[in-house]
């Protein structure tokens, strides 16, 4: 049988070309643009009367052509020739099997797609690879997206030989590629167990390979094509459709219906508050901490040295200033320390040694084993203070500088809304006024919190690998397909699988919640990145589908039982319904990518010690560092960034960088990254303890009185366009509703748009007909 015979032509599908009115829309990155202003929104946008086209395939090789006249726009390339059986037409369906391969092919025209399923026929497990996709320009859903020129050599050196999970790395499940004068939208309906699979020979392509393993029922592959105008907006806009279609879109404000503490995001920063310390070196009289030395409270404290963590460090540093008319910094925080963590204690409480005032059994009525947990430490903290009255300070006062004071310096600053992140919830035991003054503020405050990873009883290595139920570890933890255990975080531990994960969930919160902190924001890591498992655990097998359906469940009945603002990493839109933040998908976690960055401590890249040794932001977090050029093109340099997930969700997630990478975080970045900022609406991201405030006070001021006044009208709106107002996208636009745009100038120079100059690395915010230029300050 030729080849020819099986070309499949004359069923017409319809193309979607939306009719981009005057300034609208991504100019052709090949044209010169005029600037100019729009007035209009997309969806008061009219669609072109629909076009009649033609799709041809070819069975043998699986191509792939949409035909629009005279116009051919090829959709997957060849493929190895396959044998073919059963091969039939109609004007609603072309059909065939590959039966070497026990698969079978569905190609159906739908009113404005090509829908193109392929089954797996086979009992046992199968896969297959199509299509295979070549083009000049991509646009991808990496993080917030990325346009990828396929002849450009560092996006070549980076992607070649890649092979990414659908589910991990795409923030939605679909690519836009460029075609002459159209584009084209791949939809993937099942993207489980879908990777695609990049080269570069020179230019860039890949193709999609799809898993179709035993255990799942699920033996479909589908996807969506469409054919749009020349833009990813277009095609954004019909994935948004999409994700309304399937009843997955919930707005900000619909989700604010349920829980009005939402609405305390609009505007508000990303601020994680460190402080690893009960109390801090400015909470202790040294020169009188050296002559109590040999007191019996001091003697007490000792005791504990033989289990706690730098015990034998805290004897050593006493034995030292024993000898020493000073104490200095290192010895300060060896002490703090280690006071730090015998006051965590559950046995602290003597009450044959703190004997010194009646007053603390008052507060503990029902007695010290009847208090929660942040109750004991406060008496822990009040009966060391009390007993040596001369060396400590009050112990209300403890940590105030780092926390209370902190908050209140913000707020004097004019920062009137912000998300608080801790590190822990052991930060809010040792210090609940911290909880109470955010709340008293208006902000939002949210503990770091985990399921993700389960390390051995007895061998946790933090605090959220740790679970009361000890049976989970051999019980509920994932197996491989080839029978291994999958490792946790860094390879420590294993991966807890989600399906049975709720008990402990449930366990883990209601002790939080006991200690009646007055928390109103949660941060749940990994369950939005969309690194999932299926669990070959014999006894309780589990599938991706299931895995992931159980993370959601997990997140919403945190969500929902505590009334909780939820948020995640990552960000995949999976669960874009469930939460109402995200951090990540705006810049992503890379700096274990590179030995210099991770570990080679003599680096100028090298991104810092997770440990400070004073118990603020680690260097991990506030270090400033510069990037190697190729991490700085493929993750930050603007002018490869394309809005894809603000185009489809800017109304529903709010969305930012991933912690490693707060907005001062990178050398030389800092001022362009506050630009796309507002460009974007993106909330900044800053690691802060005192020293770390004081040091970027003025710029953080400077910048949330322009960005939140901006944020808080944008994110009530859909992002309805976006345009690279010069083709290499050096200066952009976007806007949002029909009424406020912001177009922004990353280059060196002074860039005229229309009768206003935007300075180098400064936006314009076109508010109506009210202009306003902004250009940051990093310092």
């Amino acid at each position: 049988m030729r080849k020819h015979n099986y070309f499949h032509t004359g069923i017409s599908v319809l193309l979607i070309l939306s009719s981009i009115l005057s300034g609208c829309g991504i100019k052709n990155s090949m044209e010169e643009s005029e600037s100019g202003t729009n007035e209009q929104t997309i969806s008061q946008q009219a669609l072109n009367p629909t076009v009649s086209i033609d799709y041809q395939a070819d069975p043998e090789d699986f191509s792939l052509i949409l035909k629009d006249g005279d116009n051919q726009i090829a959709v997957s390339g060849q493929s190895p020739n396959r044998t073919v059986s059963d091969f039939r037409e109609s004007d609603t369906e072309t059909f065939w099997r590959y039966p070497e391969e026990q698969i079978s092919v569905s190609i159906k025209p739908q009113d404005n797609y090509l829908s193109v399923t392929i089954t797996s026929e086979a009992d046992d497990d199968n896969e297959f690879s199509w299509p295979n996709i070549s083009a000049d320009t991509y646009y991808i859903p990496f993080g917030e997206g990325k346009r990828i020129p396929a002849d450009d050599l560092i996006w070549q050196n980076y992607l070649n030989d890649q092979e990414f999970s659908v589910l991990e790395q795409l923030s939605m499940p679909f690519w836009i590629t460029e075609a002459g004068d159209y584009s084209v939208l791949f939809i993937m309906e099942n993207p489980y167990r879908t990777q695609l699979n990049f080269s570069a020979n020179p230019d860039i392509a890949f193709s999609v390979s799809h898993e179709y393993p035993q255990i799942d029922d699920v033996k479909e592959n589908r996807f969506r094509i469409y054919l749009t105008n020349s833009n990813p907006v277009s095609a954004a806009k019909l994935y948004r459709s999409y994700v309304n279609e399937r009843g997955n879109f919930k707005t900000l404000e619909q989700k604010a219906a349920e829980n009005p503490d939402i609405r305390k995001l609009y505007g508000a920063p990303f601020i994680y508050l460190w402080g690893d310390f009960v109390l801090s070196a400015d909470n202790i009289n040294w020169p009188a901490f050296r002559n109590s030395l040999s007191s019996p409270v001091m003697e007490y404290l000792l005791s504990f040295s033989e289990e706690a963590e730098n015990g034998s460090e805290f004897r050593n540093v006493t034995e030292e200033i024993k000898k020493q008319d000073y104490v200095d910094v290192y010895q300060k925080n060896i002490i703090c320390g280690y006071i730090s963590q015998v006051l965590k204690r559950d046995d602290f409480w003597d009450e044959s040694i703190f004997t010194s005032d009646n007053s603390l059994k008052e507060l503990m009525p029902d007695g010290y084993e009847n208090l929660n947990q942040s109750e004991k430490i406060q008496i822990n903290k009040q009966a060391l203070a009390e007993s040596l009255p001369n060396v400590f300070q009050d112990a209300g006062q403890w940590m105030n500088a780092s926390t209370v004071d902190l908050l209140q310096s913000m707020q004097e600053n004019g920062i009137d809304r912000a998300w608080i992140g801790l590190n822990s919830w052991e930060q809010a035991y040792a210090k609940p006024e911290l909880i109470e003054t955010a709340q008293n503020q208006g902000y939002l405050i949210a503990s770091y919190d985990s399921y993700h990873s389960i390390h051995e009883p007895g061998k946790e290595q933090w605090i959220t690998a740790e679970f009361t139920d000890k049976s989970l570890y051999e019980e509920a933890s994932v197996t491989n397909k080839n029978g291994e255990k999958a490792a946790g975080f860094q390879n420590v531990g294993r991966k807890l699988n989600p399906v049975y994960s709720l008990p402990a969930v449930e366990e883990r919160m209601e002790t939080i919640m006991a200690n009646q902190l007055p928390f109103n924001s949660w941060f749940i890591d990994c369950d939005a990145t969309g690194e999932i498992y299926d669990d070959y655990t014999p006894g309780h097998i589990t599938t991706q589908e299931e895995d992931l359906a159980a993370r959601l469940e997990r997140m919403a009945y945190i969500r929902d039982q505590y009334h909780m603002v939820i948020g995640s990493e990552g960000g995949n839109d999976f669960a874009a319904s469930t939460i109402a933040y995200a951090h990540g998908i705006e810049l992503k976690s890379f700096s274990w990518m590179d030995e210099d960055m991770k570990s080679n401590k003599d680096s100028e890249f090298y991104i810092g010690n997770y440990y400070n040794p004073s118990g603020g932001v680690a260097a991990h977090f506030s270090k400033v560092i510069p990037l190697k050029e190729k991490y700085d093109t493929i993750f930050v340099d603007p002018r490869y960034d394309v809005p894809l997930y603000k185009l489809v969700y800017n109304d529903s997630v709010i969305t930012a960088a991933h912690w490693d990478w707060s907005t001062f975080r990178i050398q030389g970045a800092a001022q362009d990254r506050m630009v796309r900022e507002v460009l974007y609406n993106v909330p900044p991201l800053w690691h802060l303890d005192d020293a770390e405030w004081e040091k970027y006070k003025s710029a953080i001021a400077d910048h949330y009185s322009v960005w939140s006044d901006f944020s808080r009208q944008a994110v009530l709106l859909e992002m309805t366009d976006f345009e690279y107002v010069t083709p290499e996208g050096s200066v952009q636009k976007t806007v949002y509703g029909s009424e406020l745009s912001a177009v922004a100038n990353y280059s060196d120079s002074v860039y005229q748009y229309e009768d206003s100059e935007i300075p180098a690395h400064s936006v314009l915010i076109i508010n109506g007909r009210e202009n306003k230029i902004y250009t940051p300050t990093a310092d």
